[in-house]
């Protein structure tokens, strides 16, 4: 499956544009809130396409296809609980984010509790963050060496290169920008090419209906156990997921980040039928790709005709980079401002701050290609970063908003302990089960309720000026 000269020159084109976006980025940042949150002046008709970008990467495009193919149109389930965890932060948090005018998650669990907290939720959450780019670069590199016939490895450097280099030059201006054109991209090669010209080649929806099992159009044919546990790892996990986090701070307002979060919820869910409907239409066209994830470039390189085949497969790259360098910069930006400016250099200026956080993105990057070459099983890692992340962190992250009575030393407590009960529970029961994140959950609420309890009331002045910032932004003076 190796592409032709026309449609391989597009994708090289647009690799190399991503850099050139990156390096306007590098010129127009002028400060610390262009590298890191874009300016906070990101309006709505922007932040929706921004904000989809970074939620629909490879597990959503390439992956949500190879469930389709596998499981019919249950196979969007994946895509549409993150599409839905992104409406609930926009429903139930985003306003009060958008008043916070922070940088990181683990800087709002200092504000609401302790640097304790801080520090240890920055840390899971910083690799939680770092993982979702090892699995994104891993997934261009695949369809990289699929379309151009290289070696797996040389095409995970290529493609980590390119995103460590814009990201790093231009920070979130560049990923905004860059972003955007991503979303343009698979957008088009999406709704207005893919699947037009899938449908059109298998006869239709009824044509559909013809050549497959009845079970591939149940949306339960994936099984409850699986849209369960979907459930716990892409609705929680979003939701407290630092990647999403500074992308809403960087909303020019309260309003656009609600509104933009709910919008990209709904476009989210209509992006996960539609791959998982381009995975069955691959699959009666091409029932015999042995790697499912494969399907839906297999479909367009053998359906559509030149060039445009060359727009729909950068529109499948674009998913996975616009996620990966939205993660990279996230795990960069919490390790930085969580750990290096609180115990390293607290005076730090912004511009030292600002060269630190570039450098801190080479150094991920490059840990990130490495690891994406050499790592034996990604989805046991992508399952331990969800496992910690949602089972540790959940709890206490929303109890912050919404419980006046919570104590740092509940919310340190909840986070050490459940994360301890995660590690233990995946070592007994293994990746695939389920009560890992359960135990998680159950251990961090009963010991974030208990601590708190024996512990409190928090301290009456900080729980006011808390209340207080998630009400108002903060004033300038």
């Amino acid at each position: 499956m190796v592409t032709s000269l026309v449609d391989g020159g597009i994708v090289v084109l647009y690799l190399l544009g991503m850099v050139g976006v990156g390096y306007w980025g590098y010129r127009r940042s002028e400060g610390l809130e262009d590298y890191l949150v874009a300016g906070r002046n990101i309006p709505l008709w922007m932040y929706v396409p921004v904000m989809s970008a970074v939620i629909l990467g490879g597990a959503s495009t390439i992956g949500g296809g190879g469930l389709g193919y596998q499981y019919g149109i249950s196979g969007a389930w994946l895509v549409v609980w993150l599409g839905l965890g992104v409406a609930a932060v926009g429903l139930l948090i985003s306003t009060e984010l958008a008043n916070l005018k922070a940088y990181t998650l683990g800087e709002i669990l200092e504000r609401r509790f302790d640097k304790y907290s801080g520090t240890v939720g920055a840390a899971i959450a910083g690799v939680y963050a770092l993982t979702i780019a090892i699995t994104q670069v891993i997934s261009i590199g695949t369809v990289l060496g699929a379309l151009f016939g290289f070696g797996l490895t040389e095409m995970i450097v290529v493609a980590g290169v390119i995103v460590v280099a814009y990201t790093a030059l231009g920070g979130m201006l560049s990923v905004t920008i860059t972003d955007f054109v991503q979303w343009c991209i698979m957008t088009v090669g999406v709704f207005a090419l893919a699947l037009p010209l899938g449908l059109i080649e298998v006869g239709g929806l009824s044509g559909l209906r013809a050549e497959l099992d009845p079970s591939f159009f149940s949306p339960t044919g994936i099984g409850l156990e699986t849209v369960f546990t979907y459930f716990l790892l892409y609705f929680l996990g979003i939701m407290i997921g630092q990647d999403i986090w500074q992308r809403v701070f960087t909303a020019d307002g309260p309003r656009t980040a609600r509104v933009g979060n709910v919008t990209t919820g709904a476009y989210a869910v209509v992006y996960g039928i539609a791959t998982a409907l381009l995975g069955m239409i691959a699959l009666v066209l091409f029932p015999a790709v042995e790697n499912p994830d494969l399907a839906l470039p297999t479909m367009v390189l053998e359906i559509v005709p030149v060039g445009l085949s060359g727009l729909i497969l950068a529109g499948f790259i674009s998913a996975m980079m616009s996620t990966a360098d939205s993660a990279l910069l996230a795990s960069s930006t919490l390790f930085t401002n969580d750990v290096y400016r609180r115990f390293v250099d607290p005076d730090a200026s912004d511009e030292t701050y600002t060269r630190t956080s570039r450098a801190t993105i080479v150094v991920l990057g490059a840990g990130m290609i490495w690891a994406a070459v050499w790592i034996g099983d990604v989805v046991n890692a992508l399952t331990l970063a969800y496992n910690l992340l949602t089972g540790a962190i959940f709890v206490p992250i929303l109890g912050a908003f919404f419980w006046k009575g919570a104590t740092w030393q509940g919310a340190l407590a909840s986070i050490v302990l459940s994360a301890a009960v995660v590690v233990a529970s995946m070592a007994a029961y293994g990746f695939g089960s389920n009560l890992p994140i359960l135990y998680g959950l159950a251990s961090s609420l009963a010991a974030f309720i208990v601590v708190s309890l024996l512990t409190g009331p928090p301290p009456r002045e900080k729980l006011e000026r808390w209340l207080e910032s998630i009400r108002s932004p903060p004033s300038i003076e």
